[in-house]
């Protein structure tokens, strides 16, 4: 980021007129005053032809065209501009609005001068007779638009907003799910002030905003049912989704500079054999906006070359003589960039799913997350649930412990500021947790399963056991000091079921079998999947309509880094898992012949189609061809169900998917020596007895 800028004020827009533009762009930059600002046109998908490029730059704003395939997101649009913007106050605002003289200034100076605000502007909308070719003709007549505008009321749709930069990074811009059309600005004032800040509605003599006429857009959009649907998809985003920090699996229109969502601090202390295992479980993870923090308590076990091996830039390194745990927890602490950390312990293992859920359960008032974890062992595999209670005064008072540390997702800030306590050799989550409670700081169960802490010799609550109870018992005596006894009795008789949260997977402990260690599992998909390109080597394409839908990866054995690469994408379906019984069976595979996961992958598809269909008769028939060559042979009987292009060393294969709604027609297709079919799906009621010409081993196969 340039600090030579101070403001950046986005327009956000698709085939709005380029007159209309201009005059926002003009008063904008007219209301820059003593600050140095830019203006950023976000032209997301215009295809109409009325604004140029050139003729955006000439007025003085930056021009950023985002090709679409036609859906307008104003959230979207706008985080499109703020990804290339450069200034420390970041605004959004639409084409149709013009701001008087020293608005941005005004604006601008609020908030540089205070951060912790996230500015509005009340809407005045201009009558009929003000539209853009109005305005254009007469110039800018602040005084007469004051004196025939309209307060729109303060929740209304569109308008202006304004964020420090580092708010903006924090929440991660506008909702990118929401599209077409409103509640957009509503939504991210929403999730600011959940997020901390205090909202202020600008009353200033000098900073006004004018709507310039014209046909309101939601009456347009409404006319089609699509419009309709559209709009209240938007509105159950927004009222009925309270988390704050959004775009957490894609935040497509990144800011440029954003540091990362969370920071991954690990403290290690010569644990090499398994710290490579731990790094691989949090690449896997299914939110990939972290960085890994690695504090080297004085290793001497070859504890670097193992993080060396990882070539991901997001692994960030730092080696200290050896000084307790605490002050390397402490170091990580002051290292890492993220706004939240999530702890995690060197010889344990995220589940995929940790920071996702951690991230999904933050609401106002919510200074972290924690969950539950299970304990495994490292020679058997057998787990064991602990579910982890709530975590407040009266548990703490209860018990002197707090959930599993390992579990736990929290604001950057608080550790910085309340710091472990360096003085003890252990039981240092217990302390820090009774402070922060003390502090005010609440925390909130995900319901999820999020670490799998690994059972061995060398863990610390096993070769300091003692230490460990010790810390907890003193933790309770301290909290409980100046806890007067009806106090302690009020919090012994609030315990009960209210303490326990429902865990997901809690009777399913066999779905984590995957996530256990190599050495202790086999695991294989159990049929070919499409999975992003980068997952898989050699990859063979699957494609419909042009758009593509992934790559092909067999099916067979796989490792957990392979395994890792999957949920990372978001793509790991179907994967079964089991203890190993045999020791060698140390060999783990994943090629498979290309041909035969094509065929598998057809087949799976046909079924697919078949499941979907509701009539009983229904056949499906998969034809080597596009649409158009296949029909081109058949008669009018046959319906076209789908198709896929399936690209393979440079050559592309098309096949299509023939509906056959009467269970009889399809018979007369395979007679045609045109026609090259790699398999038949049928309901069992219906009876394929028929060989076909080129079939693999699925044709004649009933669903």
């Amino acid at each position: 980021m340039s600090n030579s800028i101070d403001i950046s004020v986005v327009i956000g827009f698709r085939n709005w007129g380029q007159r209309r533009l201009q005059l926002a762009i003009k008063s904008i930059q007219e209301s820059f005053g003593s600050l140095n600002g830019e203006v950023i046109v976000s032209d997301y998908g215009s295809d109409d032809g009325q604004v140029t490029r050139e003729a955006i730059e000439s007025s003085g704003a930056r021009y950023i065209f985002t090709p679409t395939d036609g859906t307008w997101s104003r959230s979207r649009a706008l985080n499109a501009g703020f990804a290339e913007a450069r200034g420390a106050v970041l605004v959004s605002t639409d084409a149709d609005m013009i701001f008087s003289p020293h608005s941005f200034e005004v604006i601008g100076t609020t908030l540089l001068n205070d951060p912790t605000l996230c500015l509005l502007l009340q809407c005045r909308d201009l009558p009929k007779t003000w539209g853009d070719q109005e305005v254009a003709e007469a110039g800018f007549n602040w005084d007469t638009f004051e004196s025939v505008s309209r307060l729109r009321p303060r929740w209304g749709m569109g308008g202006m907003m304004a964020v420090h930069r580092d708010v903006y990074a924090r929440i991660r811009g506008l909702d990118e799910r929401m599209h077409t059309y409103g509640g957009e600005d509503i939504d991210f004032a929403t999730r600011a002030k959940r997020a901390g800040q205090r909202l202020l509605w600008v009353d200033h003599p000098n900073a006004r905003m004018y709507h310039m006429w014209h046909q309101p857009t939601r009456e347009l959009i409404e006319v089609a049912q699509e419009g309709r649907d559209a709009v209240q998809y938007n509105k159950n985003i927004v009222y009925k989704d309270k988390s704050f920090v959004r775009n957490t699996r894609m935040w497509t229109h990144r800011l440029n500079g954003a540091p990362p969502l969370v920071s991954v601090a690990i403290a290690t202390h010569n644990r090499a054999q398994y710290l490579s295992e731990s790094i691989t479980s949090v690449l896997g993870q299914t939110m990939q906006d972290f960085e890994i923090v690695i504090v080297d308590d004085g290793s001497t076990d070859g504890t670097r070359e193992v993080i060396e091996q990882f070539d991901d830039p997001r692994i960030r390194y730092f080696f200290q003589e050896q000084s307790g745990v605490a002050a390397a927890r402490n170091r990580a602490a002051d290292e890492s960039l993220g706004a939240y950390t999530a702890v995690h312990d060197d010889d344990d293992l995220m589940t995929p799913w940790r920071l996702q859920s951690q991230l999904d359960v933050l609401e106002a008032g919510i200074h972290g997350s924690f969950g539950s974890f299970v304990n495994f062992d490292d020679e058997s595999g057998e787990m064991k649930l602990y579910k982890s209670r709530a975590l407040n005064s009266g548990t703490i008072n209860d018990s002197g412990g707090a959930p599993g540390h390992g579990t736990w997702l929290l604001e950057t800030r608080i550790l910085q500021r309340l710091r472990y306590d360096e003085s003890l050799s252990s039981g240092v989550d217990n302390n820090l947790a009774l402070r922060m409670v003390r502090s005010g700081f609440k925390f909130v169960h995900s319901g999820e399963i999020l670490m799998m802490r690994r059972m061995h010799p060398g863990q610390i609550t096993v070769s300091d056991e003692h230490t460990q109870k010790l810390a907890a018992r003193q933790a309770r005596k301290v909290f409980s000091f100046g806890t007067t006894p009806q106090g302690s009795t009020e919090m012994k008789e609030q315990r009960g079921a209210a303490d326990w949260t429902k865990i997901r997977l809690a009777d399913q402990l066999t779905a984590l079998l995957p996530y256990l260690p190599d050495h202790l599992v086999s695991r294989w998909t159990a049929a070919p999947q499409l999975v992003s390109g980068a997952a898989v080597a050699d990859a063979v394409s699957v494609s419909h309509d042009g758009q593509e839908l992934g790559s092909l990866m067999g099916s067979g054995l796989i490792s957990a880094a392979k395994l890792a690469k999957l949920t990372s994408t978001n793509y790991a379906q179907s994967i079964v898992a089991e203890i190993r019984t045999n020791s060698s069976d140390d060999e783990i595979l994943y090629d498979e012949d290309p041909a035969i996961t094509i065929r598998q992958y057809l087949a799976g598809t046909a079924r697919s189609i078949l499941t979907d269909m509701g009539h009983k008769r229904t056949v499906v028939v998969t034809a080597c061809g596009t649409p158009t060559d296949v029909l081109r042979q058949l008669n009018e009987t046959a319906v076209v169900g789908s198709s896929r292009d399936i690209q393979q060393n440079g050559t592309t294969s098309s096949y299509t998917f023939l509906l056959d709604h009467t269970g009889t027609e399809w018979v007369s297709w395979l007679s045609l020596a045109t026609i090259e079919v790699m398999n038949v799906m049928a309901r069992p009621t219906l009876d394929l007895s028929i060989s076909v010409n080129h079939a693999s081993t699925e044709a004649g196969v009933k669903a």
